[in-house]
């Protein structure tokens, strides 16, 4: 005999339903021990902990609070969902990622022994990347809404010391900057927490900008400098971060000397400097222009002659005084950038310095011209041909001897003697005497005269030249007459009737001479009874010509008259 012992227990309570439920059965009577007993069911009456909170240090972490941990340190976090039954399952969050606790106890309540309090600790690294990042708790029980858990946040405020870049300092913007024309702007962006202040640095030394920007518009030459980058905040300084501002500018000649207008003394040294100022630092080019009289500047009127910042010129000469120019280049970019310098005029002072000796040709009856020139600065105060006993001043003139006023090129001056009616006797050497307030000098002039051609002479010579001419004309002649006939001989050929087709070649004359005059033509035929020649008249037997060579013309000759010179 059975029977059904279920209990239904309506409208539960934790204090009276919850705990280990048992079915027995009495025993029949007293004698017989025939009781029975199931075994124990527990009945868990659900109840829904309340919602999860963060502790730290002790302390409640109220919604909107942060954790404030510093960067390398470890905190230690609690997560409670209190007053749960059965205990809840609480799990850590940093963000999306799933942190694993140190522990979790479940423990039951003092005053309500019936329900528990579930209590997770976490160990938490801190980093300066877990900064600002939100850390979840989530306790999971059944007794809660869908999806059965609840959660509770607090946000991570990881504390650090700064750090600091430069922002807008690529390559390419500082390899171009050129003053005037550009314009620079950095932000010194900080990093830390508590917030940083921020300065910049040039050369090492504080500058003033607007906050974290700095800012230079236009750019200028002093802008140039090692900028430097650092924050500050309660934890520390921020190491520097620093950047190079190189600002380009063309070359500008700031002094070229040593004056305007440098004297030297003959065969003695002179140094000329140029200096200029430029970004990338220029290079230099001198010009010497040995044209004083040119007031134009242009370097066309001169030639290069150092690359240097200092002309050293040694054993100075008269060629080299002159105007001497400084020209500093460099390259911004593409773009050569160039300054050209004040000239500076350079006095070569000494005595009057010129070719020794020399020489000069005149015709006999013909004006005769003995020429000299000399150098010197001062220019010369007086001059004089000399020669055998006679004393010329210059300028001045006696007889058929005349000197001019000297020509002055660049320092240079030529003395010239005009000689009228030049005679054989006017051949000799001619003395110039030259001299300044530095000196004086001597220069010899050796004249030569020509006797000139005669109308009688040129009478007998001109048959001569002319037969000369006539000469070679013939003999080209006959070199070109001589050279077609080979080349004749060569290609023409021709058959005879009497030969049995024996072939004969045809003589020069009988293809040059003319068609319209008898003329005798040798013919070597060669057969069995041996040479035979024969001679072509107006009646005779002539010799018989194919009509490939009587077609050919005679080349017309032109003979030109001899020239008369």
């Amino acid at each position: 005999m059975g029977g059904d012992c279920s209990l239904w227990v309506r409208a539960a309570t934790l204090q009276l339903d919850d705990g280990q439920w048992q079915c027995q059965v009495t025993a029949s009577n007293y004698d017989v021990q025939d009781a029975l007993s199931s075994p124990p069911a527990a009945l868990a009456v659900r109840v829904p902990p309340q919602t999860p909170r963060i502790l730290y240090n002790g302390s409640h972490v109220l919604p909107g609070q942060n954790i404030t941990v510093p960067s390398g340190g470890r905190a230690t976090v609690v997560c409670e969902a209190r007053y749960g039954n059965p205990p809840a399952y609480i799990e850590w969050y940093l963000e999306k990622e799933r942190l694993t606790a140190w522990s979790q106890t479940n423990s039951s309540e003092v005053e309500r022994p019936r329900v528990w309090a579930a209590r997770s600790v976490l160990e938490l690294g801190a980093t300066r990347s877990a900064h600002g990042r939100q850390l979840s708790c989530r306790a999971h029980h059944p007794s809660y809404p869908s999806p059965y858990y609840r959660d509770s946040y607090t946000m991570l405020d990881v504390t650090f010391v700064p750090e600091v870049s430069i922002v807008g300092a690529d390559a390419s913007s500082l390899a171009s900057l050129e003053e005037g024309s550009s314009a620079l702007t950095l932000e010194c962006r900080a990093d830390g927490n508590p917030s940083p202040y921020v300065w910049w640095t040039r050369d090492g030394q504080v500058i003033a900008t607007n906050g974290a920007k700095l800012i230079r518009a236009p750019i200028t030459r002093n802008d140039s400098g090692i900028y430097g980058c650092q924050a500050r905040n309660s934890l520390g300084t921020s190491d520097s971060v620093k950047i190079e501002v190189d600002v380009k500018f063309p070359p500008r000649v700031t002094w070229v000397g040593p004056d305007t207008v440098v004297e030297a003394n003959l065969f003695s040294e002179v140094t000329l400097e140029c200096k200029a100022e430029g970004n990338p630092s220029p290079s230099y080019q001198w010009y010497h222009n040995p044209n004083l009289s040119s007031m134009s500047g242009h370097l066309d009127d001169g030639y290069p002659i150092s690359s240097t910042p200092q002309l050293l010129l040694h054993n100075v000469s008269y060629t080299q005084h002159g105007r001497y120019t400084c020209i500093a280049t460099n390259h911004i970019g593409l773009e050569e950038r160039s300054h050209q310098s004040e000239a500076v005029t350079l006095n070569v002072l000494g005595p009057p310095v010129g070719a020794d000796t020399s020489a000069a040709h005149a015709w006999s009856g013909a004006e005769g011209r003995v020429q000299a020139s000399v150098c010197a600065d001062p220019p010369p105060r007086r001059a004089a041909w000399l020669w055998g006993s006679l004393r010329l001043d210059v300028p001045s003139h006696i007889g058929r001897y005349k000197t001019l006023e000297p020509t002055n090129i660049n320092g240079c001056y030529r003395y010239t003697l005009l000689i009228t009616s030049t005679s054989m006797s006017d051949a000799r050497v001619y003395v110039l005497h030259v001299e300044n307030e530095r000196g004086f000098s001597s220069h010899s002039v050796a004249l030569t005269v020509h006797e000139n051609f005669s109308l009688t002479e040129t009478a007998h010579v001109a048959p001569l030249i002319a037969a000369a001419l006539l000469v070679a004309a013939l003999l080209v002649l006959i070199l070109c007459l001589v050279v077609r006939c080979r080349r004749r001989r060569e290609s023409v050929e021709y058959k005879t009737d009497d030969l049995d087709s024996e072939k004969t070649v045809l003589p020069a004359d009988a293809v040059y001479s003319p068609r319209d005059q008898p003329r005798t033509a040798a013919v070597s035929r060669v057969g069995a009874g041996g040479p035979e020649r024969g001679v072509g008249g107006m009646g005779g037997t002539g010799a018989r010509y194919s009509p490939g060579a009587l077609q050919v013309r005679r080349a017309a000759v032109v003979l030109q008259p001899p020239t008369t010179v």
